[in-house]
């Protein structure tokens, strides 16, 4: 038999009055109720008129909360009988609190490692869990649609304007280009130029197969405290692949001037420079430089990803493209290959509602302290190594000085169970690199165990 209302003082008492009220908080709320025994299949909710007034905000939030409800399925509306909660929401309710953010790759029973110092994998237990399953729940709400097309082009939007406020990227919604991750990015836009490749090395080892995989020639130029040696690149036509705000993997900065060469030579040869910026979200003690395609938008193609700021299960890139690509599909648009609509929608609802910056906020602020405990270690356990790339990214690279130190140093943390890759493993031909520092992520590692870490490495 269904019951009566449930009751204002009791039920809602846990919301804010004043007139602010989002209609998510209304959603989260009767599923929390839902999840909790509060709420049940078949009962019946308040008027919009009675739950505004009850709650102190304007109808047009319950009605539109009330929308949102319907669209999940979670209510129905019977003409006479008022709003019910349909039958069976327990269930998805209890789902959908079980449909945590994602966790750790560490955190999972059959993993017998203590640990990863291996860069790419940020700390997904800093998501938001609530904000997360709002943007989930907007995307689910979404009418059914045969294409991805309106869900790209709302990811499109959000980004055109994310990037520009956030790195000061200029590209209008219709030149942002969305990929099912970095590598089909990269062999999208290697196939669409269809010239030699020039890469940093040592240098991303996923791009190199990338750009193999395309046939095309694939040529390395080394990097130095400054980045990218632009005086070594070819002088003709080519494409340049490079991770100028955290040089992947010695995470060096490209400096000023060598930004101002690197994109000179690309007038002067007319070539496109493909710009990763995969982890610019996060810099310490300094200023973020500009961005290369704020500097020569005609001849940069940038690249993002929602990997390392949120996590690589969103499997979602983006290239804000020049001129010359204007013809460069989304790759696998319009194919199981392609990008996922319900995701695309999920993020741009995560940009817009600002949960996106509230996260990077957080995060920077956790990962900025797990540095300067890394940071503090390494000068106590190891005053004379070289330590490179703490200004920016989720990683740093130390350099032991000798083959063997490096040897002796990895082993020891293998044995502790603690997953680890060196700097020489990114060269683009082996023995490019010398094989004497070890990259080190900071983004796994509690402040509490830095020192406990780091004090292995000590030879």
């Amino acid at each position: 038999m269904p019951r009566p209302p449930a009751s204002l003082p009791d039920f809602w008492s846990t919301l804010a009055h004043g007139g602010a009220l989002p209609k998510g908080a209304i959603v989260d709320a009767i599923i929390d109720g839902l999840d909790r025994g509060a709420l049940h299949p078949g009962d019946l909710l308040p008027s919009s008129r009675a739950l505004a007034a009850g709650l102190g905000v304007a109808r047009n939030t319950v009605i539109a909360a009330y929308d949102t409800l319907a669209a999940m399925g979670v209510t129905a509306t019977v003409p006479g009988s008022g709003t019910r909660i349909a039958p069976g929401t327990d269930r998805f309710a209890h789902a959908m609190h079980a449909a945590r953010a994602p966790r750790r790759e560490e955190e999972a029973p059959s993993d017998t490692w203590e640990g990863s110092l291996v860069p790419g994998v940020p700390d997904v237990s800093l998501i938001d869990e609530r904000r997360w399953r709002r943007s989930w729940r907007h995307a689910a709400a979404l009418p059914p649609t045969t294409s991805a097309a309106p869900h790209v082009a709302t990811l499109q939007e959000a980004l055109a304007v994310h990037l520009r406020r956030r790195r000061a990227v200029r590209a209008a919604p219709g030149d942002v280009r969305l990929f099912p991750g970095v590598n089909p990015a990269l062999t999208a836009i290697a196939g669409e130029l269809g010239t030699p490749i020039a890469v940093e090395t040592p240098g991303y080892r996923r791009a190199f197969d990338a750009f193999r995989a395309t046939g095309g020639e694939v040529v390395g130029v080394p990097v130095d405290a400054d980045g990218l040696i632009v005086d070594r690149l070819p002088r003709r036509r080519c494409l340049v692949y490079t991770t100028p705000a955290h040089q992947y993997p010695t995470g060096v900065r490209l400096s000023m001037a060598r930004r101002l060469d690197l994109v000179d030579w690309a007038r002067e040869t007319d070539s496109v420079i493909v710009e990763d910026d995969y982890d610019g979200e996060f810099s310490y003690d300094v200023a973020p430089l500009p961005a290369l395609q704020t500097l020569a938008p005609d001849h940069v193609v940038y690249l993002g990803t929602a990997s390392k700021a949120l996590t690589p299960q969103l499997r979602l890139a983006w290239a804000a493209i020049p001129e010359p690509l204007r013809g460069l599909p989304h790759a696998g648009h319009g194919s199981s290959a392609g990008v996922d609509g319900a995701a695309a929608s999920m993020l741009a609802h995560f940009l817009d509602s600002g949960a996106w910056d509230a996260h990077v906020a957080r995060a920077a602020r956790t990962y900025g302290a797990r540095r300067a405990a890394v940071r503090r270690a390494l000068a106590e356990h190891l005053p004379d190594a070289l330590v490179l790339g703490a200004d920016a990214g989720l990683h740093l690279t130390v350099d032991l000085g000798s083959e063997a130190a490096l040897a002796a140093a990895r082993a020891t943390l293998t044995r502790h169970r603690y997953r680890v890759s060196t700097l020489a493993e990114h060269a683009l031909t082996h023995g490019d690199v010398a094989d004497t520092a070890l990259l080190l992520s900071f983004a796994l590692i509690p402040e509490t165990r830095a020192d406990a870490i780091i004090a292995l490495l000590r030879v």
